[in-house]
């Protein structure tokens, strides 16, 4: 079996390359695991993103790679805007990420070059059920009420994009945390 062919788990976001976006989410994300001890998100170390396609694993990631490069080459970045927060239900808490109509029709680009892989796995929070979100706590029920009203008096809004769309692969475990590690990045528009 050469590493090609190695079973992998995979999960699909874009990157959020601004510095200011990366910055505002790294405090955040920090400053509640200083405050309140919720330091899951903080140990998970995943960089700033937004999830495109949840969890899937398999060992023909090169199939995905030529569907996510095609889909590069056709669309543009599309504007999407960072701002506000959000939660579901009182277990984990985020910032909202709201895709512009060009956005939206990238994701729907996406999803449907992704349902052409027959093996494709959906769960019931991928495709057309996707909240598009930057997590900044996890696990967060015991101490909710707190974070909460933590996170409402630091509130901004920024304009970013979907400019790119990247397969984490997961490179191990520790402490009942999922490694991830960039697999590769495409960059829309080219």
């Amino acid at each position: 079996m050469s590493a090609t062919d190695e079973v992998a788990r995979y999960i699909i976001p874009c990157l959020v390359r601004s510095p200011q976006i990366v910055d505002y989410h790294r405090e955040l994300v920090d400053a509640i695991a200083d405050r309140f001890g919720l330091t899951f998100t903080q140990r998970q170390r995943i960089p700033a993103h937004f999830t495109l396609k949840y969890h899937f694993t398999t060992s023909e990631i090169e199939r995905v790679e030529e569907l996510l490069g095609d889909l590069a080459s056709r669309h543009a970045p599309a504007p999407v805007e960072v701002g506000g927060f959000g939660h579901f239900g009182e277990d984990v808490v985020f910032v909202e990420v709201r895709l512009s109509d060009d956005a939206k029709r990238s994701l729907s680009a996406l999803i449907s070059a992704l349902r052409t892989l027959a093996w494709m796995p959906w769960s019931a929070h991928d495709a057309e059920h996707l909240h598009p979100h930057m997590t900044v706590a996890e696990f967060c029920r015991p101490r909710f009420a707190e974070v909460w009203d933590f996170v409402k008096t630091r509130k901004r809004r920024f304009a970013a994009q979907l400019d790119n769309v990247t397969i984490l692969r997961q490179v191990g475990e520790q402490d009942d945390i999922d490694l991830w590690a960039v697999h590769r990045s495409f960059t829309l528009g080219r």
